[in-house]
Protein backbone atom coordinates (compact mmCIF):
# COMPACT_ATOMS: atom_id res chain seq x y z
CA UNK A 1 0.00 0.00 0.00
CA UNK A 2 1.39 3.38 -0.90
CA UNK A 3 0.24 6.91 -0.14
CA UNK A 4 -0.25 9.08 -3.18
CA UNK A 5 2.20 11.95 -3.32
CA UNK A 6 0.55 15.32 -2.60
CA UNK A 7 -2.88 13.70 -2.14
CA UNK A 8 -3.59 15.83 0.91
CA UNK A 9 -2.66 19.01 -0.97
CA UNK A 10 -4.85 18.04 -3.93
CA UNK A 11 -7.92 16.68 -2.11
CA UNK A 12 -7.64 17.68 1.55
CA UNK A 13 -7.35 13.99 2.53
CA UNK A 14 -4.50 11.50 2.86
CA UNK A 15 -5.06 8.90 0.17
CA UNK A 16 -3.42 5.54 -0.44
CA UNK A 17 -3.78 2.90 -3.15
CA UNK A 18 -4.24 -0.72 -2.13
CA UNK A 19 -4.11 -3.57 -4.68
CA UNK A 20 -6.33 -6.42 -3.52
CA UNK A 21 -7.17 -9.86 -4.83
CA UNK A 22 -10.81 -10.98 -4.81
CA UNK A 23 -12.41 -11.53 -1.39
CA UNK A 24 -15.85 -12.07 0.15
CA UNK A 25 -17.72 -10.06 2.76
CA UNK A 26 -20.67 -11.25 4.86
CA UNK A 27 -23.16 -9.36 6.98
CA UNK A 28 -26.58 -7.73 7.01
CA UNK A 29 -28.09 -5.92 4.05
CA UNK A 30 -30.92 -3.62 3.02
CA UNK A 31 -32.13 -2.38 -0.35
CA UNK A 32 -32.44 1.39 -0.45
CA UNK A 33 -35.02 2.35 -3.11
CA UNK A 34 -34.47 5.27 -5.47
CA UNK A 35 -35.36 8.62 -3.89
CA UNK A 36 -36.43 7.15 -0.53
CA UNK A 37 -38.30 9.24 2.00
CA UNK A 38 -36.53 9.86 4.28
CA UNK A 39 -33.26 10.25 2.36
CA UNK A 40 -30.87 7.39 1.58
CA UNK A 41 -28.42 8.86 4.10
CA UNK A 42 -31.12 8.73 6.80
CA UNK A 43 -32.16 5.17 5.87
CA UNK A 44 -28.52 4.01 6.10
CA UNK A 45 -27.97 5.88 9.38
CA UNK A 46 -31.08 4.22 10.88
CA UNK A 47 -29.89 0.81 9.62
CA UNK A 48 -26.57 1.31 11.47
CA UNK A 49 -28.42 2.42 14.62
CA UNK A 50 -30.69 -0.66 14.52
CA UNK A 51 -27.77 -3.08 13.93
CA UNK A 52 -25.84 -1.54 16.84
CA UNK A 53 -28.82 -1.28 19.22
CA UNK A 54 -30.10 -4.85 18.84
CA UNK A 55 -26.63 -6.41 19.20
CA UNK A 56 -26.26 -7.70 15.65
CA UNK A 57 -23.10 -5.67 15.05
CA UNK A 58 -21.41 -7.13 18.14
CA UNK A 59 -22.39 -10.64 17.03
CA UNK A 60 -21.01 -9.98 13.55
CA UNK A 61 -17.71 -8.72 14.96
CA UNK A 62 -17.50 -11.78 17.24
CA UNK A 63 -17.87 -14.06 14.19
CA UNK A 64 -14.16 -13.35 13.74
CA UNK A 65 -11.56 -14.60 16.22
CA UNK A 66 -9.51 -11.45 15.52
CA UNK A 67 -11.22 -8.09 15.59
CA UNK A 68 -12.05 -7.21 11.94
CA UNK A 69 -12.53 -4.03 9.99
CA UNK A 70 -16.26 -3.27 9.99
CA UNK A 71 -17.38 -2.34 6.50
CA UNK A 72 -20.38 -0.46 5.19
CA UNK A 73 -20.74 -1.62 1.58
CA UNK A 74 -22.49 0.56 -0.97
CA UNK A 75 -23.19 -1.49 -4.10
CA UNK A 76 -25.68 -2.20 -6.86
CA UNK A 77 -27.11 -5.41 -8.28
CA UNK A 78 -30.27 -6.21 -10.28
CA UNK A 79 -32.27 -6.83 -7.08
CA UNK A 80 -31.87 -3.11 -6.23
CA UNK A 81 -33.90 -1.85 -9.16
CA UNK A 82 -33.08 1.15 -11.31
CA UNK A 83 -31.43 3.94 -9.28
CA UNK A 84 -31.72 1.95 -6.06
CA UNK A 85 -28.76 0.66 -4.08
CA UNK A 86 -27.79 -2.05 -1.64
CA UNK A 87 -26.14 -1.16 1.65
CA UNK A 88 -24.55 -3.92 3.71
CA UNK A 89 -22.90 -3.84 7.12
CA UNK A 90 -20.34 -6.61 6.90
CA UNK A 91 -16.89 -8.00 7.63
CA UNK A 92 -14.43 -9.76 5.38
CA UNK A 93 -14.48 -13.55 5.30
CA UNK A 94 -11.06 -14.83 6.37
CA UNK A 95 -9.54 -17.87 8.00
CA UNK A 96 -10.53 -16.20 11.30
CA UNK A 97 -14.27 -15.97 10.59
CA UNK A 98 -17.01 -18.48 11.28
CA UNK A 99 -20.55 -17.38 10.41
CA UNK A 100 -22.22 -20.76 11.13
CA UNK A 101 -23.84 -19.77 14.46
CA UNK A 102 -24.76 -16.31 13.23
CA UNK A 103 -26.38 -17.67 10.05
CA UNK A 104 -28.68 -19.85 12.16
CA UNK A 105 -29.99 -16.74 13.91
CA UNK A 106 -30.03 -14.19 11.05
CA UNK A 107 -30.32 -14.07 7.30
CA UNK A 108 -26.85 -13.06 6.13
CA UNK A 109 -25.78 -11.57 2.83
CA UNK A 110 -22.49 -12.55 1.18
CA UNK A 111 -20.91 -10.54 -1.61
CA UNK A 112 -17.92 -11.45 -3.73
CA UNK A 113 -15.64 -8.47 -4.21
CA UNK A 114 -13.51 -8.58 -7.35
CA UNK A 115 -9.79 -8.03 -7.62
CA UNK A 116 -9.12 -4.32 -7.95
CA UNK A 117 -7.05 -1.38 -6.92
CA UNK A 118 -8.70 0.51 -4.08
CA UNK A 119 -8.39 4.21 -3.40
CA UNK A 120 -8.52 4.69 0.38
CA UNK A 121 -9.32 8.15 1.75
CA UNK A 122 -8.57 8.80 5.43
CA UNK A 123 -11.15 10.89 7.25
CA UNK A 124 -13.08 10.98 10.52
CA UNK A 125 -16.65 10.07 11.33
CA UNK A 126 -17.43 13.73 12.04
CA UNK A 127 -16.02 14.89 8.68
CA UNK A 128 -17.81 12.24 6.62
CA UNK A 129 -20.65 14.48 5.38
CA UNK A 130 -18.07 17.06 4.28
CA UNK A 131 -16.13 14.25 2.57
CA UNK A 132 -19.20 13.40 0.44
CA UNK A 133 -19.73 17.09 -0.40
CA UNK A 134 -16.08 17.16 -1.53
CA UNK A 135 -17.12 14.27 -3.84
CA UNK A 136 -14.79 11.26 -3.93
CA UNK A 137 -15.55 10.71 -7.63
CA UNK A 138 -14.18 14.17 -8.51
CA UNK A 139 -11.23 13.74 -6.13
CA UNK A 140 -10.22 10.41 -7.69
CA UNK A 141 -10.05 12.10 -11.11
CA UNK A 142 -7.83 14.85 -9.69
CA UNK A 143 -5.53 12.08 -8.47
CA UNK A 144 -5.37 10.46 -11.92
CA UNK A 145 -7.86 7.59 -11.44
CA UNK A 146 -11.40 6.69 -12.45
CA UNK A 147 -14.11 4.55 -10.88
CA UNK A 148 -13.53 0.85 -11.63
CA UNK A 149 -16.65 -0.76 -13.06
CA UNK A 150 -17.17 -3.59 -15.53
CA UNK A 151 -20.41 -4.04 -17.45
CA UNK A 152 -22.42 -6.87 -15.90
CA UNK A 153 -19.84 -7.47 -13.14
CA UNK A 154 -21.25 -6.54 -9.74
CA UNK A 155 -18.06 -7.47 -7.87
CA UNK A 156 -16.48 -4.06 -8.64
CA UNK A 157 -17.95 -0.59 -8.99
CA UNK A 158 -18.58 -0.25 -5.28
CA UNK A 159 -17.27 1.35 -2.13
CA UNK A 160 -16.84 0.72 1.59
CA UNK A 161 -17.20 2.94 4.60
CA UNK A 162 -14.32 1.26 6.48
CA UNK A 163 -13.97 1.28 10.27
CA UNK A 164 -10.68 -0.01 11.75
CA UNK A 165 -10.65 -2.92 14.20
CA UNK A 166 -9.80 -0.74 17.21
CA UNK A 167 -13.04 1.29 16.97
CA UNK A 168 -16.08 0.61 19.11
CA UNK A 169 -19.63 1.55 18.18
CA UNK A 170 -21.41 3.90 18.41
CA UNK A 171 -18.68 6.10 16.97
CA UNK A 172 -17.37 9.40 18.28
CA UNK A 173 -17.08 12.39 15.91
CA UNK A 174 -13.27 12.13 15.97
CA UNK A 175 -13.25 8.36 15.24
CA UNK A 176 -10.83 7.74 12.37
CA UNK A 177 -12.32 5.90 9.43
CA UNK A 178 -11.60 5.36 5.76
CA UNK A 179 -13.53 5.38 2.51
CA UNK A 180 -12.42 2.66 0.05
CA UNK A 181 -13.50 2.72 -3.59
CA UNK A 182 -12.55 0.56 -6.60
CA UNK A 183 -10.40 2.50 -9.09
CA UNK A 184 -8.36 2.06 -12.26
CA UNK A 185 -5.89 4.23 -14.12
CA UNK A 186 -7.49 5.58 -17.32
Amino acid sequence: MEYLEKSEEITGYRVKIWKRDAFNVTGYTIIVPPDPVPSARTVIHEFWNDIIADGRLDKLIKASSVRPWVLGLGSWDPECGKNGMRYSICIEETEYTDFSCLSKEYRLFTKEIGASDWMCFETTHGEYERFWRDNPYKMMKKLGYQFHTREGDYSVGLHFDAYPPYLYFPLERNSVMEFWITVVKP
